[in-house]
């Protein structure tokens, strides 16, 4: 029994993710009530990952994850035995080990940290140059204004929260073709704007019927001047999915939809070169790679 207790002191002690991998993770410390599993997993650790933490309680509890400067709250199930967040890792986030602390909060008894690290590695992203029309460099004072309200509507809107999970099993691919952009790429547009792909891009005929990739609310369909005919949903814990330069909609602000509902058609609206789908991806104030997310397992 000691043998086993030194073990487990010694696993929480030196949990490491290892980068370059899909793979999952588990942590067991003691509480007043028993013991606590934490359990992590994820597609790799590098800039634009997302990072799913799954932590089981032997009795009902709430819980929340501080990591990089930022809270996660978690998602738990009715019994408040089972819960879940997802972590982002950057874009700008330099390679290192970094410390993530679960704050357990049980309904009887003392509250517990439970501390663990990741071992993020350096990610790979390409440069591209690239041909829009003049006005998405160049904006007029009119059109400037125009942006600068979609920015403000887009802040308050990711300011939401909406409270519990939404989402329904993992999440899919919007749109089955093949990706030709991918996220975190450098971009430079007319020489003039340098950018970062905040998503990845899907090039489709027009007209391709676009799919939520998860159940969730909609809480903007919009024509932006960027992005084009946008949708964006709410899948609750500060997640959002993001589809752009739809050539139209097919859903209303404010409902609730199923994973795998019609949202919309390809399209090249807005600053966009060719019919294809942006999707992409929002967590807690950053972007993430949204393939990422598909990798991850949802109960």
């Amino acid at each position: 029994m000691k043998t086993r207790a030194s073990l487990l002191i010694i696993c929480l002690a030196l949990l490491i993710l290892c980068p370059g991998r899909s793979s999952a993770v588990s942590v067991i410390s003691p509480t007043d009530a028993g013991r606590v599993a934490i359990h992590s997993e994820y597609r790799r650790l590098s800039q634009g990952e997302v990072v799913k933490v799954t932590l089981v309680s032997p009795e009902a509890a709430s819980a929340l994850l501080s990591f990089d400067g930022k809270e996660y709250p978690f998602a738990s199930d009715r019994e408040g035995l089972k819960h879940f967040t997802l972590i982002v890792l950057r874009l700008d986030m330099e390679p290192g080990t970094y410390d993530a602390v679960v704050h357990l909060q049980p309904f009887h008894g003392a509250p517990k940290d439970i501390s663990f690290k990741l071992a993020m590695s350096p990610g790979t992203f390409p440069s591209s140059t690239i041909r829009v029309a003049q006005r998405f460099t160049s904006p007029t004072a009119a059109e400037i204004k125009r942006i600068q309200e979609e920015q403000a509507l887009l802040r308050g809107i990711y300011g939401t929260s909406v409270p519990g999970w939404l989402g329904t099993g993992g999440f899919v691919m919007p749109v089955d073709d093949r990706v030709t952009g991918v996220f975190g790429a450098r971009r430079v547009f007319n020489d003039e704007v340098v950018s970062r792909h905040r998503g990845v891009d899907i090039r489709s005929p027009a007209g391709t019927p676009v799919k939520a990739s998860n159940t969730g609310k909609v809480v903007l369909v919009r024509d932006l001047y960027f992005s084009g005919n946008t949708v964006i949903m709410n899948h609750g814990i500060g997640l959002f999915s993001i589809y752009c330069h739809l050539s139209e909609t097919a859903v209303r602000e404010g409902t609730v939809i199923e994973k795998g509902t019609v949202i919309g058609r390809v399209g090249s609206t807005g600053r966009s070169t060719g019919p294809h789908l942006h999707w992409g991806l929002r967590l807690v104030d950053d972007y993430a790679d949204p393939l990422s997310i598909v990798h991850l397992s949802f109960d």
